[in-house]
Formats: structure tokens, sequence, C-alpha cells
């Protein structure tokens, strides 16, 4: 974690040790430094049902920090009581910057797109079948393409990363859905930012996903969501009517687009308000530094004047 560009004490752990020597470096220096565990990778501090992925016991890494930074909708049922915990997520940091000038100007603008899908180009010479696609649910996103391509929707959407590095193989898509959907490869952030800013709203299928940080962009770009109810991390950023509307399987999911199509027609969405006043480095960054010092406050050497803690690599 670093304050001004300076590096502390602490080492934040978001995902499961992969190696001997990662487990025999945390067995060296867990003593000395302070070790947090943070969602950030599946389902973690629990084992993932991804069918790609390494299972663990679910027993292994829950207990093993003295702190964690979770996702979890009830904590109390995951830890144990000696792991102080915080909702908190990678993805409350490094939001993009957007003024209130440039909020207004948007509010009045035609977009280009209705919606933005954020996938994975790992699986697309694969058939979009893997690790990455059951991530992202792409068997759903699928389905969900299926409605929002319907006559009396019609969206034009944009899916990014569907299509392979090399741009010679794109994943399938439903033909109902050819000529209103743009399949790009992988983003780079400007490119991936624009795309988000010229778009009604950003979807989310997925559900397997500790700390989707397209979520926090778009909002903060004020691009409100339409989100799997089951996501495991990124459910705490959506608040219907305000930042976005959830939907829970393919049985509500026509009838989430429809409320959300008609709150965006009304211009009543103020995702960009919410996340800002609540997230970002500066008061996630305040927020983790208080809970550093209430409770671990004899382990950490903190320097003078720091007002926030920032996990690099966010």
């Amino acid at each position: 974690s670093s304050i001004m560009g300076e590096y502390v004490n602490i080492i934040c752990v978001r995902a499961p040790l992969r190696s001997d020597e990662e487990w025999r470096t945390y067995e060296k220096y867990k003593d000395e430094l302070l070790f947090l565990g943070i969602s950030s990778f599946e389902t973690f501090p629990l084992s993932s049902p991804n069918p790609y992925s390494a299972n663990f016991s679910n027993d292994l890494y829950v207990g093993m920090f003295p702190g964690f930074l979770h996702m979890e909708r009830d904590p109390k049922g995951v830890f144990p009581p000696h792991v102080k915990t915080l909702l908190m997520s990678q993805s409350d940091f490094f939001l993009p910057e957007m003024s209130n000038h440039e909020v207004e100007s948007m509010k009045g603008m035609s977009k280009s797109f209705d919606f933005v899908f954020s996938g994975t180009d790992q699986d697309v010479d694969n058939g979009c079948v893997g690790w990455a696609s059951f991530a992202k649910n792409w068997s759903f996103a699928l389905q969900a393409l299926e409605v929002m391509c319907k006559p009396d929707f019609g969206l034009r959407g944009v899916l990014v990363a569907t299509v392979n590095k090399a741009n010679t193989t794109s994943c399938p898509i439903p033909p109902s859905c050819e000529g209103t959907m743009v399949q790009t490869p992988f983003l780079d952030q400007g490119t991936f930012h624009s795309y988000l800013k010229r778009s009604r709203f950003a979807f989310l299928p997925q559900v397997y996903d500790a700390s989707p940080r397209v979520i926090t962009q778009a909002l903060a770009l004020n691009v409100p969501l339409l989100m799997n109810r089951n996501i495991r991390g990124g459910w705490k950023y959506l608040v219907p009517r305000i930042t976005g509307e959830f939907f829970r399987d393919l049985s509500d999911f026509e009838v989430s687009l429809r409320r959300l199509l008609g709150q965006l027609d009304r211009n009543e969405y103020k995702p960009h308000q919410w996340t800002t006043e609540r997230y970002g480095n500066k008061l996630a960054g305040a927020r983790l530094l208080d809970f550093v010092r209430t409770n671990f406050g004899d382990r950490v050497d903190l320097p003078e004047g720091v007002t926030a803690l920032i996990p690099t690599g966010a």
C-alpha cells in the first residue's frame, strides 16, 4: 500500500497463493509485515465454483490474515471472529475523472450505443468456452442478447474483448444481433472509456467476479448499470433508480431492462454523483487508513500527515 507514493509495511493478498515460493515468502514475513486479504479474484477467499479453476478448502484463507477487505453480503457467515473485516474492493479506487460540467453536457447528447458489455478475449480461439467466459457468464449473456436484439428493443451494443488479439476470430452471437452489435478486441483503458461514455448503460451479466472495475468506471463516467443480482462483488454499487437496475435471471431480465430504459429516457439516474460522493482514492483511501489505524495501529509504520492508504496495483 502506498501513501503519497511512499510504501508502508502492508501487503494486500488478492488471490490464492500459487506456488511454494509464495507460501514460503508469506511464512517468512507474516509477523513483520501486515498481511491483509482483499477480494479481487473470483470468490476469494472462498474456493471458486469455476470448473476451470484450481480448488482449495474454503477454510484455508478465511482465517489466515488478521484483516480482510471483502465483498461479502454476510461477512460474519464467512470469516472467523478474530478477523477484522471491511467492505472494500480494489474497484473502490482509481476512478476515471469526469468534471460536473462534462456530466451535465453529456446529458443532452445522443449516444452511439445502448450498452457496453466488457468480456474477455482469453477464450475466443476456443469457441468462447473456458475459465474467462465462465467468469463473465457468457452463456447467459448470449441469452440476454437474444432479448435485447428482439424487434421491440432492437438495442445497439458494444461487446468488448469478444474478438481475439489477432482480430481474426470473434465469439459467435445470436443471428438476430448481427448488424446491431460492434465486437472489439481487448481495448486499452482510454478507448474502453470512450465506448462507455458513448453508451447509455453497462451490462453486467457476471456472477463470479469479485471486483469488477468496469462497474465503478462506468458509474464514475455517469453510465448506469444493468447488473446480475447474484454478482459476488460489486452489488454494493447498485442502488435501484439511482445507479441502475438489478435482474435475477432470464425470467425478470426483460422487466428490468424495460425499467432501466424508462428511467434512462427520463434522465433519472445519478451514477456519477452517487459514486464520487462515496468512492475514489481520497474517500476509500481515508476509510482504509482508518481501518488499519483502528485495528492494527501497533503493527504499521505510517508517515506523519498521512491522509489515505491506497492499494497499489489496484
